[in-house]
């Protein structure tokens, strides 16, 4: 189904009834990213589940965006289907835009839910290598850059580029001990996008937090193990 927001079509889903969780996908994601986990999950309660700006079937956003955009258009769909306080799953860039909206908008998150939560990234370089390298044409750089990169999401969207260059600048350390509201942090031990240590620290700096380490999991665990996932939100909630 779509949602007009201010002239930007979003692509979401509605799935059981309860009470709400919005789930949100990574960077590169869409709705069928979590499938699996919003399946067992509706079982229970009701799913939101939308496709950020610029993934799956919703519309592109204007290059300027950053993780502070993206948090305003999720504020306007908990506004939209009224969902204030709900209770927020987000992996990957999804958890990083939960890490924004439970710092600056507490009042819409009821329980906050990270797995592999991209809140800090390592920057692109601004050599002059990497100024010729943006030139080049965007199937030429997405080929060298994964084989250079094969972690980085840099071109996961070619057509995203100047937004994941933007956020990749916005680290969200600095707000993590604003946060009151009560965190379950799910991860995988084996993650390479976002290292175990990361997790360790949002445990730290997340007072009212809980941390479960996976192990031989890597970034992928919602999407691989989603039994798992789901198990562990269901006693937290």
């Amino acid at each position: 189904m779509i949602l007009n927001l201010n002239g930007l079509s979003v692509n979401y889903e509605i799935k059981g009834e309860g009470n709400p969780i919005l789930i949100v996908h990574g960077w590169g994601g869409n709705i069928k990213s979590l499938e699996s986990l919003t399946e067992s999950l509706s079982k229970k309660y009701k799913t939101i589940s939308v496709d950020l700006p610029g993934f799956g079937q919703s519309d592109n956003p204007d290059p300027n965006w950053g993780v502070e955009e993206y948090a305003k258009l999720l504020i306007k769909i908990i506004d939209n289907f009224k969902l204030k306080p709900v209770v927020y799953f987000g992996h990957s860039f999804g958890g990083a835009l939960g890490i924004y909206l439970a710092a600056k908008y507490p009042t819409c998150i009821k329980k906050l839910i990270l797995s592999g939560a991209s809140y800090k990234r390592n920057k692109p370089s601004s050599t002059i290598l990497s100024q010729l390298f943006k030139r080049l044409p965007p199937v030429i750089k997405k080929i060298i850059y994964k084989i250079l990169y094969p972690q980085s999401e840099l071109f996961e969207i070619p057509s995203l580029e100047a937004n994941f260059r933007k956020i990749v600048t916005q680290d969200l350390t600095p707000v993590l001990e604003s946060i009151r509201i009560p965190t379950l942090i799910l991860w995988g031990e084996d993650d390479i996008q976002t290292p175990v240590e990361q997790a360790k620290e949002l445990h730290e700096k997340i007072k009212n937090s809980k941390l479960k380490i996976f192990p031989e999991i890597g970034h992928n665990l919602p999407l691989k193990y989603p039994e798992l996932v789901y198990s562990a939100i269901n006693k937290f909630l």
